[in-house]
């Protein structure tokens, strides 16, 4: 049972290790239980403790026992995630299945690297009068569990972290991906302990055949984790359209009310400077000067717009920002309301707010450009920025803080101009930030809906 001699023996030990490191690479973002560190600490301890316990008898060199046994220190594993995680099962076994394909991927290719430079046996593994170990081992062995191990956190486990409640509801293609590394391991196990001598030909074959199929789980697991984040931001965008949407009818309501208003205020005082009582007249122009912003406001012919930059107005006429528009608004209305409202929202604001932090009051500009040129409608918006933002898919990334629920303001004017058949670009160039909209128009220019 307790064969010290024997190669499999300590390996168990190894295998355990390089286990748990993957597994704590792919969990280590999951919900997490009160004491987290004394609970791994401890599990950490009782999975080696059990991996050492676990029997190694003279029979132990054959495939059966061989899956048997790591499958069953795997399930160790899972239960030990558990322990440390307040997670489903579901979420559990989903990370334990991508840390056991990584774990798998880089013994197979630490151990054909290994065998294909003649040191040790083709097929004849853990046999140690056939192994040499040696600093170009060690080297090997750091190389490629290091490499396969960062690539997959990378690559793989980084979408994991990208969730604030990772969600796995496709269970068939998850069931589907754990017994596709399960057969993997145990059709590995058949070739390591055939116990026969095989050539470097089909060594190979089996290499790429355990490469291909492992890459098939992580495959299937990556597009699981790719759907849920897709359908999880479009989520998000949804509900800032139809926040967007609400706003517009109460910045509609409140605009035509503010103006009603104004416009009353101003009778009112040309009354009074007729009137033979005595005025502040200071007073008097700061009131007109306030209501003007209203009245002087820029007609654009698009409703939407205008009240957009009715809105606006205020906010840039109190922290001394000069917002500029030349729009040509009626070749918007092939557009809906709601869509109109969104894309245009998101850019002046965004605009709005970059250049309020700039300590120069001359360099708090934006301006905004609708114009036509043939069959195209060109949005332009432009604002002076003092740091360059980081771009991601061509997009610039939040400057935030917490990625998952900001930025998407962006991907809404995005997808609104792939929505009509357009595209969206951003750039930045000498201290200015640059956003362009172009918009194919209908050949038949219709409103497609309010």
């Amino acid at each position: 049972m307790f064969a010290f001699s024997s190669p499999l023996y300590w390996y168990k030990m190894v295998f355990m290790a390089e286990l748990l490191v993957a597994e704590g690479l792919a969990t280590y973002t999951l919900k997490k239980r009160p004491k987290f560190a004394l609970r791994a600490v401890l599990c950490v301890l009782g999975c080696e403790a059990l991996a050492f316990l676990c029997p190694v008898f003279d029979f132990s060199y054959n495939a059966v026992y061989t899956s048997f046994m790591f499958l069953l220190l795997f399930a160790v594993t899972l239960c030990a995630m558990k322990v440390c995680y307040d997670e489903p099962w579901v979420n559990i076994i989903f990370c334990g299945i991508i840390a056991y394909t990584t774990q798998h991927v880089a013994y197979e290719t630490y151990n054909f690297i290994v065998t294909a430079s003649g040191l040790q046996g083709f097929g004849v593994a853990y046999d140690s009068s056939e192994i040499e170990y040696n600093g170009f081992t060690f080297s090997v062995w750091l190389g490629a569990y290091g490499l396969i191990y960062w690539f997959v956190w990378a690559f793989v486990a980084y979408r994991i972290r990208r969730q604030e409640n990772l969600k796995i509801d496709n269970l068939p293609l998850l069931v589907f991906s754990g017994v596709i590394i399960a057969i993997d391991i145990i059709l590995n196990a058949i070739v390591t302990y055939s116990g026969e001598e095989i050539s470097i030909l089909i060594y190979t074959v089996v290499y790429i055949y355990n490469l291909l199929s492992c890459s098939l789980a992580i495959g299937m697991q990556f597009s699981m984790l790719g759907k849920r984040i897709a359908e999880t931001e479009l989520a998000e965008v949804q509900g800032l359209w139809d926040r967007d949407r609400k706003l517009y009818e109460m910045s509609k309501e409140n605009v035509e009310l503010i103006n009603v208003k104004c416009h009353d205020l101003k009778k009112q005082i040309r009354a009074l400077r007729t009137a033979s009582g005595e005025v502040d007249k200071d007073a008097l122009r700061e009131i007109e000067q306030a209501v003007n912003i209203y009245d002087g406001a820029v007609k654009t012919g698009s409703d939407v717009l205008d009240v957009i930059l009715a809105e606006k107005s205020l906010y840039c006429e109190k922290h001394g920002i000069k917002l500029t528009c030349i729009a040509d608004g009626e070749k918007l209305d092939f557009m809906s309301k709601p869509d109109i409202y969104s894309l245009f929202e998101n850019a002046i604001s965004n605009a709005v707010e970059a250049v309020s932090g700039i300590a120069d009051p001359d360099r708090r500009i934006a301006r905004l450009k609708v114009t036509c040129s043939g069959k195209l409608l060109s949005v332009h918006m432009e604002n002076c920025c003092d740091t360059a933002p980081e771009f991601e898919d061509g997009l610039p990334k939040t400057t935030k803080g917490d990625e998952r629920w900001h930025g998407y303001g962006m991907r809404s004017m995005r997808l609104i101009a792939e929505k009509y058949g357009g595209g969206l670009s951003a750039s930045v160039e000498d201290g200015m930030f640059y956003l362009d909209v172009v918009l194919p128009l209908p050949d038949h220019s219709g409103n497609e809906g309010d």
